[in-house]
């Protein structure tokens, strides 16, 4: 096993995809609920801003490449809430109006530390490469990709009862910002 971090490329928009559905939190044993997650966590920054994805990627002896985990990016909130309104929620109310609902509410927190914390992450990783380091490169490399574009901050989101993410943020230099709802949202400045 080898494991290269490096830019998301159009050949991984299924394999990204697979990943957040087998990486939820949730049941997404239908339609309705798949499409949320990935019109929610995956499309819009696969779609509309692929130059601030990356993926860890494990290669074989052969130089076979098979995608284990991701960082996805937005990198100014007001700008992603925009187009996110526009182009994905009407997608997730098609299959469900109380989905919709979360989503807008979900993509509004972020507008609640925007100014402080102008860019948000998604990180996935498949559970059989988990522990083993590939996070922490994902998290240094989505960093130093977002200083060298001039970004003040990043942040997140997390389940408040995912009492491993985090830890995972605090170690990574995350700083735990605010609970709300059944959330944890964490930044980090630069």
């Amino acid at each position: 096993m080898s494991i290269i971090i490096r830019p998301y490329e159009n050949k991984d928009f299924d394999d990204v995809r697979l990943i957040c559905v087998a990486t939820a939190s949730f049941r997404t044993r239908s339609e309705a609920r798949r499409m949320f997650l990935l019109k929610l966590y995956c499309d819009y920054y696969l779609e509309c801003e692929p130059e601030n994805c990356y993926v860890a990627v494990d290669t074989d002896d052969e130089g076979n490449e098979k995608v284990v985990g991701y960082t996805l990016c937005a990198i100014d909130c007001e700008s992603y809430a925009k187009r996110f309104f526009e182009k994905y929620l009407p997608k997730i109310k098609e299959y469900s109006k109380f989905n919709a609902y979360f989503a807008r509410t979900e993509v509004l927190l972020y507008g609640k530390f925007a100014s402080f914390f102008p860019a948000h992450m998604h990180i996935d990783i498949l559970p059989a490469y988990q522990r083993q380091g590939i996070g922490t490169r994902l998290v240094d490399n989505i960093k130093e990709h977002l200083k060298s574009r001039g970004i003040k901050g990043v942040m997140l989101v997390a389940g408040k009862k995912n009492v491993g993410a985090k830890s995972f943020y605090l170690k990574n230099g995350f700083s735990f910002l605010e609970s709300v709802g059944g959330n944890s949202i964490f930044g980090f400045d630069f």
